[in-house]
């Protein structure tokens, strides 16, 4: 049984096309405390970037945010490497916990990146699969030059939002209406 209010794909789907993502994951953190204060229950990973490293790349980092947990997702490699960073292990224990969000009675599993990974067809996929086809509503922030291979991936296109608090929390109410009802009852006086 679906656990969103909706059982159409494309509208319980909601990406996050951005260029920079400048401010995009502050939004999202936003969006989330919206959310969770009015007793939606999120789940998922929140992407975090630390410092640029001496080679001038940022370190990446992942949050659970429902434990608290984070996992770093590069390798430090030093000024000279130019190989990749990305840290394959890492990746390895973010779907863990993706899954074990999804697992967790969520309604609402929050993504921390399509990224080039995933684009090529290995990453979260299945992870992000197995969200979808269990009714959950998903988030995911995706690269505007990586938006086909993620519609590619879901079938067809999803609901695009604006990177910000106000959007996603307005895509949230229309997936759960139960959020603008509360919003609109007067409070209760004792």
């Amino acid at each position: 049984m679906p656990l969103t209010e909706t059982n159409d794909i494309a509208a319980r789907v909601g990406v996050l096309p951005y260029e920079t993502s400048d401010g995009l994951d502050a939004a999202v953190s936003e969006a989330v405390d919206y959310l969770r204060a009015r007793g939606i229950a999120v789940a998922g990973l929140l992407q975090r970037f630390g410092d640029a490293g001496p080679g001038g790349k940022q370190a990446m980092w992942v949050e659970d945010i429902g434990t608290g947990q984070i996992i770093r997702l590069d390798q430090p490699r030093g000024p000279g490497a130019i190989a990749c960073t990305f840290d394959t292990a890492a990746l390895a224990r973010a779907a863990y916990l993706l899954q074990t969000a999804t697992e967790s009675g969520a309604e609402l599993l929050l993504v921390n990146r399509f990224g080039s990974v995933e684009a090529e067809g290995r990453g979260l996929r299945p992870e992000i699969a197995e969200a979808i086809c269990s009714g959950l509503a998903v988030l995911i922030p995706v690269r505007v030059s990586l938006l086909p291979a993620l519609e590619a991936f879901l079938g067809g296109p999803a609901t695009r939002l604006p990177a910000s608090a106000p959007a996603i929390e307005a895509w949230a109410e229309a997936l759960f209406p139960r959020i603008a009802a509360r919003a609109r009852s007067p409070a209760v006086v004792a």
